[in-house]
């Protein structure tokens, strides 16, 4: 770093103070960040991985985003797929709603983004792919684990079936159960990084860590863009209009239930269970 970037990051550090306007568990922010600074990006990496940042050679984003333009919000995840080394797909997503469907959620995509090997290609030369959660809730219920690394594994022997798949969750409100091991990959310091919400706490964080405090300069210089705060609240209030939705649609089908129990048709409520279509059918026979 030059003289002028370290005088000039240090004039921004000292201005800022009180509550962050966008955090980096804004999704939009999040991306924007991770693809805006590749060394934020490479140590998040190699501290979730649990491996030496000299290890990660390469990192290429598969799916970037022009900062500042809207996303198409067709797909509701906003997430960072990076080819790592050349070797490895690591898929990043932040999640700060608990829809109660993770477990469904991660999988999904874990599959869907693993599932592209090129034509003609060897099974063999099957890329690892590494779905990452970062998540603001706790799961699952009861959970106590900062970090859990999972894998396809054999029930009665524990033998790794295959290490080509992996599930990994970050839970954020965890941050005080994480491990020696977390601490020393630098992972502890990022969660904390996520769950900070004033810059003063940033600064801290900052002091003896060069890295952060460029990912605190990047966030404030991000927040200072028209665009991309126009951005961080449009996807606010997109995911506040979702979230609204999903429970609007529960009151609906509890609603609907209550009605159908209420008139004995108790053989349409184990219907409407596994049959979408018939569930939209009937919300519309009782005006729902």
């Amino acid at each position: 770093m030059s003289e002028n970037t370290s005088l000039l990051n240090s004039a921004i550090l000292q201005k800022l103070s009180g509550p962050i306007r966008y955090r980096i568990t804004n999704s939009y922010m999040f991306v924007a960040v991770l693809q805006k600074n590749r060394e934020t990006l490479c140590h998040l990496l190699a501290a979730l991985l649990h491996i030496p940042r000299e290890e990660i050679t390469s990192v290429e984003i598969l799916n970037p985003i022009i900062l500042g333009e809207a996303v198409d919000e067709k797909d509701c995840v906003l997430d960072l797929l990076v080819l790592l080394n050349n070797n490895a797909k690591i898929n990043l997503e932040l999640q700060v709603d608990n829809e109660k469907n993770w477990d469904n959620r991660s999988v999904y995509y874990l599959a869907r983004k693993l599932c592209d090997p090129a034509p003609g290609e060897d099974y063999n030369s099957l890329k690892p792919m590494i779905h990452i959660g970062i998540l603001d809730f706790n799961y699952p219920k009861g959970n106590e684990e900062f970090y859990q690394q999972n894998m396809l594994m054999n029930l009665k022997t524990h033998r790794v079936y295959s290490d080509k798949m992996q599930l990994n969750v970050l839970c954020l409100t965890q941050i005080e159960n994480a491990t020696q091991k977390d601490r020393d990959s630098g992972l502890y310091s990022w969660a904390k990084v996520f769950r900070a919400t004033a810059w003063e706490e940033l600064k801290a964080l900052a002091d003896h860590n060069k890295v952060i405090q460029d990912t605190i300069v990047t966030i404030a210089q991000l927040s200072e863009d028209e665009k991309i705060r126009q951005q961080c609240e449009r996807r606010e209030k997109y995911e506040r209009d979702r979230i609204s939705a999903i429970n609007f649609g529960k009151q609906q089908i509890c609603s609907l239930i209550q009605l159908l129990s209420d008139a004995g048709r108790q053989d349409d409520i184990v219907r409407i269970a596994a049959d979408e279509n018939y569930r939209d059918q009937l919300l519309q026979e009782f005006g729902l």
